[in-house]
């Protein structure tokens, strides 16, 4: 029985569709950069969508506070290191499986100044929407998996997933990216 059908079902529609990637990882790098994005405001944990498509509520989201505890532990996530990484304000957790293959750092990464047409990857792969927003996957600049939400034209929400088997790493980040999607305006 899975521990989170939603997220199960998420993942599940995501391996159909596939995902991979089998570069090395660089454990500071966010999953695509291209231009500068706004400095963060106040972090709070939910916001709502602003008047006039400006991205007032992504810049009021703290990346750390997306997903509960509940949710955390549900995927078996632990840490939730706070960073801004390039043009991304992140936050880092960690998953230890019992081998090496089964072992991810997974991360929520929101791009305030950088929306989905912005992804620079050249295996960028349409997903069923997530949520209301619109998705797609990719292999990350780190070489794992990236699962993107759309928030706007100019903003969007990576999870990211490291390590391990590739494939492995597009279902944690797809579960991720589930359990966060609810947060975004």
């Amino acid at each position: 029985m899975p521990r989170i059908p939603v997220a199960a079902a998420v993942v599940a529609l995501l391996v159909l569709t596939g995902c991979g990637g089998d570069d090395d990882p660089a454990a500071d790098a966010p999953a695509a950069t291209s231009e500068p994005s706004a400095a963060p405001s106040d972090p709070e944990p939910t916001a709502s969508p602003s008047p006039g498509g400006d991205d007032t509520g992504l810049a009021a989201l703290d990346p750390c506070a997306m997903v509960d505890a509940a949710g955390l532990a549900s995927l078996g996530l632990t840490g939730g290191e706070a960073k801004e990484v390039g043009d991304a304000r992140v936050c880092r957790h960690r998953l230890e499986g019992p081998t090496l293959d089964e072992s991810f750092t997974v991360s929520i990464e929101l791009f305030d100044g950088l929306g989905a047409a912005d992804i620079v990857a050249t295996d960028v792969q349409p997903l069923p929407p997530v949520g209301t927003h619109e998705a797609v996957t990719f292999t990350g600049t780190t070489g794992g998996c990236v699962v993107s939400l759309a928030v706007t034209a100019t903003s969007r929400l990576d999870a990211t997933a490291v390590g391990g088997d590739p494939a492995l790493a597009c279902d944690h980040a797809a579960a991720l990216a589930a359990l966060a999607e609810p947060a975004l305006p």
